[in-house]
């Protein structure tokens, strides 16, 4: 693996970072900002290292005095290096973060363009770079859609990386990439191969050294993107959870993909917060695509889900799976799209966080909320802790299920806050986050994960 800088901490960050065209991209010249919770008992060092797409570095940036449960924000646009030198405009590559405490961090990525063709979305950092990555939600040259690939190699020698098309049971097509440079990254969004037009599948992502990805899921001509951090091997599991989940709940729906990670088929549970139970089977080595809301349940039994439903679903197989799910206002304009993956057993706790919290913060009047669902359904008991730019804030409660949380229509948080919270349970919880503007046009929805405290 790649020095980490001695520290406690290390994320890495997102592999489109800085101002600039993106290379294979959806259209518009992309900006990632970044937002650090130190998640440790002391106030801690954090430092963002920026990377060249050839491994070499770019510069960094620290930040002093960390307070313990609060964060860092940064905007390479907007913000200097050390030293007082920007990252330089039309640069793009990786960043990874180092600190003395442990962190979370949120990537948010948008683009600069005007009106119904903006763009973005966020994803959570990568923790554990893998030689096997899953990315559930693909889809390749189908009507105005394409997805992007950003692939690092995190280990310490060249890597070679096979990346694996799968449609239902079958393998469609190979693409390769030889002798990745360690620390360096690379764009795949060039796909040459007939059999992915009109491909709508996953991705399996293996390589010779540890692997960090990304995916991109946009709208060619602009205005819709969806991004999420490839799944590592290990965070398949034959429990899984979606918080924050809408079935046809006024325009916004969910669609979404489960990898089935053995060669043995998965016999495969989801049971959501209003009791509605599907069964499934998904393909050894396979995956099986569900739109409930467009009628899609894939040979599923149980349906059809009931429409107007905003909760959470708990998913049992019988072999390790993954899952990533979109959710979409399909059922309305179409205008706005964000992506998460399932929880996993070990991503949930009584201790949880949210690195990235906005109440009408900046010109956008970017606002974030967060879904919290209930480990084992009933009662929880919660106490929510905000700290950012002006102070600290406080909730208690009681929630069952589930509950959703926007700080700006709850009241928890004064307009113009940009933080982070930190959330006490006396029962275990599964999280996600998401952000939007009520003002920007276009696709102003990206979500990502919450994360589990230590």
């Amino acid at each position: 693996m790649r020095p980490r800088i001695g520290s406690v901490g290390w994320v890495a960050l997102g592999l489109l970072a800085g101002a600039g065209p993106a290379l294979g991209a959806p259209p518009g010249r992309f900006t990632a900002d970044y937002s650090i919770q130190n998640l440790g008992s002391r106030p801690a060092i954090v430092m963002i290292r920026f990377v060249n797409p050839d491994g070499s570095e770019a510069g960094t940036k620290t930040f002093y005095n960390v307070p313990a449960g609060g964060s860092a924000y940064f905007h390479p646009a907007r913000h200097a290096l050390d030293g007082g030198i920007p990252l330089p405009v039309g640069w793009w590559g990786t960043a990874i973060v180092s600190a003395d405490q442990p962190v979370a961090a949120v990537t948010t990525v948008a683009n600069d363009l005007p009106g119904p063709l903006y763009a973005s979305d966020a994803y959570g950092g990568a923790v554990e770079p893998s030689t096997i990555l899953f990315a559930p939600l693909v889809r390749i040259q189908r009507g105005s859609w394409n997805t992007r690939i950003v692939v690092q190699n995190a280990g310490d020698a060249p890597a070679n990386v096979r990346i694996r098309f799968v449609s239902g049971r079958t393998v469609v097509a190979a693409q390769t990439i030889s002798d990745l440079p360690a620390g360096a990254s690379a764009i795949v969004d060039r796909y040459e191969h007939p059999a992915l037009s009109h491909f709508n599948g996953s991705a399996v992502i293996t390589g010779t050294a540890p692997l960090v990805v990304t995916v991109d899921e946009y709208r060619t001509r602009g205005g819709l993107l969806i991004s999420y951090m490839g799944l590592p091997l290990s965070k398949a599991g034959t429990t899984l959870y979606m918080p924050g989940y809408l079935n046809a709940y006024g325009p916004w729906t969910t669609d979404f993909t489960l990898v089935n990670t053995s060669n043995i088929p998965a016999f495969v549970r989801i049971r959501f917060t209003n009791n509605q139970i599907l069964y499934c089977t998904v393909p050894a080595n396979g995956n099986l695509y569900l739109n409930p809301a467009a009628g899609v349940y894939g040979g599923c039994a149980g349906g059809p889900l009931a429409s107007n439903f905003h909760g959470a679903a708990t998913v049992s197989a019988s072999q390790p799976i993954v899952i990533a799910y979109r959710i979409t206002n399909a059922l309305g304009p179409g205008d706005q799209a964000l992506a998460y993956t399932a929880v996993h057993p070990a991503d949930t706790g009584t201790k949880m966080a949210v690195p990235l919290i906005q109440n009408q913060y900046g010109e956008g009047k970017w606002t974030t909320a967060f879904a919290v669902q209930v480990i084992g359904g009933g009662a929880a008991r919660l106490s929510l802790t905000y700290k950012g730019n002006l102070g600290t804030f406080t909730w208690r409660g009681l929630i069952t299920d589930f509950r959703a949380f926007n700080p700006a229509s709850d009241g928890h948080v004064p307009a113009g806050f940009l933080g982070s919270v930190l959330i006490l349970s006396d029962k275990p919880l599964a999280v996600v986050g998401s952000r939007s503007s009520p003002i920007q046009p276009g696709d102003v929805a990206a979500g990502f994960p919450g994360v589990k405290v230590p």
